[in-house]
């Protein structure tokens, strides 16, 4: 189990998602490598805090990918599927 932070796409305001990492592989151009793709499957429906919307159900998965938008940051984006 992991907490990640989600960020809420109504407030803004960044929620601590429990979470379980999912190794999900994915189709390559070459037969003999395999390539997996991390992404975590939240453990129970989370709220939001601050405005008490739902932002994760326990059935979608969330990718986490590298925005680039900060420099000493963290500079990834939690995207939902």
């Amino acid at each position: 189990m992991r907490i990640l932070k989600m960020r809420c796409k109504f407030c803004g305001y960044w929620n601590r998602v429990p979470v379980n990492k999912v190794l999900v592989e994915q189709d390559s151009p070459e037969p003999k490598v395999k390539v997996f793709i991390p992404m975590y499957l939240p453990l129970q429906a989370s709220k939001c805090e601050k405005c008490g919307e739902v932002i994760a159900q326990p059935k979608e998965l969330i990718k986490i990918v590298k925005s680039g938008f900060g420099n000493s940051q963290r500079d990834e984006m939690l995207i939902e599927f």
